[in-house]
């Protein structure tokens, strides 16, 4: 044991870490590889959106001077998990995070949706966290480190009517998480969770704009998030200062009123 204190700063240096962000062609995803690549990391940017992904991984080696690549993938599917996570490997050598951001919402009564509807969300949200984390897994246990940080949502707590299905997708990633950081902890691998409030992307821009003032009154600090205070709390999580933190989820929500 040493008195020692660690810089804080080294403990944010992703230089020579590979991270690959799911979800990664617009968004909070894209603030996400926005992040890591700031702080020396080799990006993987992964969409179901090819040429945004493509994109994403251009303007990070440009305006970072970051070694990305785009990769197209449908998270839903086990084999195009897999194909991504072998194409990180073979691009970089190993991956060190993975970002599980993709989801899939989509508001509407319960009673007015389907098993197709239910099935893609699910498919997304759910399964989408399950084979890129069951792909990822194994090479970071025989490394002995690596991180995984899956999302969870606000609507995990059965608030948000609407959003039923989407919401139940997100609260057994948080029952996830918490169970497998628990079986994997002991080789050296952290597997845990944020959870964000409703933050303002391309895909919520209309809805925000028409109930701005609602949502202010829904959070503690009058006004709804934006993506890159969730992708500092996922760095976060992801970076040697949370070394002593797995299974947890993070609330990224302005002090939501409706816990």
């Amino acid at each position: 044991m040493t008195d020692a204190v660690p810089d804080v700063r080294e403990q944010f240096d992703f230089t020579d870490r590979t991270v690959c962000v799911t979800g990664a062609a617009q968004g909070i995803g894209r603030a996400v590889c926005e992040a890591f690549a700031v702080l020396g990391a080799d990006v993987v940017v992964s969409d179901v959106d090819g040429g945004g992904a493509e994109r994403v991984a251009e303007r990070l080696e440009a305006a970072h001077d970051a070694r990305a690549i785009g990769v197209e993938a449908d998270v839903s599917d086990y084999d195009a998990a897999t194909a991504m996570v072998e194409a990180t490997v073979e691009e970089f050598g190993a991956l060190d995070v993975l970002v599980n951001n993709a989801g899939l919402a989509g508001a509407g009564a319960f009673l007015d949706s389907g098993p197709d509807d239910w099935a893609e969300k699910i498919g997304v949200s759910l399964y989408g966290t399950l084979n890129c984390t069951h792909a990822a897994l194994p090479g970071m246990i025989e490394r002995g480190d690596g991180v995984v940080v899956n999302y969870a949502s606000a609507s995990y707590r059965g608030n948000d009517p609407g959003l039923a299905v989407y919401g139940a997708a997100k609260a057994a990633n948080r029952s996830f998480t918490k169970t497998v950081a628990k079986e994997v902890g002991g080789s050296g691998v952290r597997v845990n969770c944020v959870c964000p409030g409703t933050v303002e992307t391309p895909s919520t821009a209309e809805f925000v704009e028409e109930y701005r003032e609602q949502l202010g009154e829904s959070y503690a600090l009058g006004r709804v998030g934006r993506p890159h205070e969730v992708a500092h709390a996922v760095v976060f999580l992801a970076s040697d200062a949370a070394g002593w933190i797995t299974g947890e989820t993070l609330h990224v929500d302005g002090g939501y009123r409706r816990r």
